[in-house]
């Protein structure tokens, strides 16, 4: 019998069944469906918070807002998508869904390193002289912000142009660049991103933020050695940039700390390990890399005490609970003042 006359079944690569276990890839929608609701609450939250008080404005919060924007992007588009297929226990929405969420959460991590760079060179070029300190006009730091947009998004879409390509990774329920292939097109383009995507802007970072750990540790004795010539505005300027910096600073090691596994475990897979990694292994550095949905704004309004007092003000009442508190404090002093007044006059 000819084989030719039976029909011929086309493997689909999007089209198959995960090989980690049904329960522990349910646990994972869980815990993504908890970071889903906490971007949403965390990353809403500063960004009403940043356009709401236009006192806010500088070039600082324009980046955070940037970097908030990014983040509830991702998670609107990746995380249901990867929620969904984990309850499914397979990558359910194709191949055109892997290239379409593939690529908005990895332009978003693209565009996320680019701004944290540009906030690390930021908070350098206002520190490294207090005296003459001052802001990037908030129109520059616009333009830098769609420069870094446009930068990262272009990386991101090079896979989907043919250089490189989106695929299913680890427990095959969510999408990225491939980086088990061995071809010149994809090993040529894993180089390339990893220079320019992770390895510069982590040097850069890294440069500028040891800098700023060291300004920031002989503030206190140029405070001291001024002798008077700085005025108060000035002196609560200079406090002000450095509690900023401070935040930045926090900001970004939560930054790094989330994605550093990921760009470890992906640099070896690409590298030294062909397809060789356990599936779920492979899954938990991108698992622990989502949580930067979340605290890079958590972080931000938490430790930025203008911005915790704007949000506990606006959610929390807690400054006008505060002032009726002393209101009514001084009034019953005002009240024990007449009484006393009235008991020591004569009968």
């Amino acid at each position: 019998m000819n084989n030719d006359s039976f029909p011929t079944q086309i493997f689909d690569p999007f089209d198959v069944k995960s090989p980690v276990e049904c329960y522990k890839l349910r646990i994972i929608a869980v815990y993504c469906l908890i970071i889903f609701f906490l971007s949403l609450t965390a990353n809403s939250v500063l960004l009403w918070i940043l356009i709401y008080f236009k006192e806010l404005r500088n070039s600082m919060n324009a980046f955070m807002l940037a970097l908030s924007v990014c983040n509830l992007i991702g998670s609107l588009i990746e995380l249901p998508m990867v929620v969904i297929s984990n309850f499914n226990c397979k990558w359910v929405f194709k191949r055109s869904g892997c290239q379409y969420g593939g690529f908005f959460m990895y332009a978003i991590g693209c565009i996320s390193i680019f701004l944290l760079t540009a906030i690390s060179f930021e908070r350098f070029y206002i520190i490294y002289k207090p005296l003459s300190i001052k802001t990037l006009n908030y129109k520059f730091s616009i333009i830098i912000i769609i420069f870094c947009s446009l930068f990262g998004s272009l990386w991101a879409a090079f896979p989907v142009l043919g250089w490189s390509h989106y695929s299913l990774e680890g427990a095959l329920t969510s999408c990225s660049v491939e980086w088990n292939e061995r071809t010149v097109n994809v090993v040529s383009y894993n180089i390339t991103i990893f220079t320019f995507v992770y390895v510069l802007p982590l040097c850069a970072i890294i440069f500028s933020n040891i800098k700023l750990i060291i300004m920031i540790r002989n503030l206190p004795k140029f405070l001291n050695n001024s002798n008077g010539t700085l005025d108060r505005k000035m002196i609560k300027k200079i406090r002000v940039e450095k509690e900023l910096t401070i935040s930045a600073l926090i900001l970004i090691a939560g930054f790094m700390i989330s994605w550093t596994p990921y760009a470890i475990v992906s640099m070896y897979t690409a590298f030294f390990n062909h397809g060789k990694m356990d599936p779920l292994t492979a899954t938990i550095p991108s698992l622990f890399a989502k949580l930067s949905l979340v605290w890079s704004s958590g972080i931000y309004i938490f430790t930025n005490k203008q911005v915790l007092k704007k949000f506990k003000k606006q959610f929390f009442n807690i400054e006008e609970q505060k002032s009726l508190t002393l209101m009514q404090s001084k009034f019953q002093d005002q009240v024990s003042a007449s009484k006393e007044e009235l008991q020591s006059l004569p009968a």
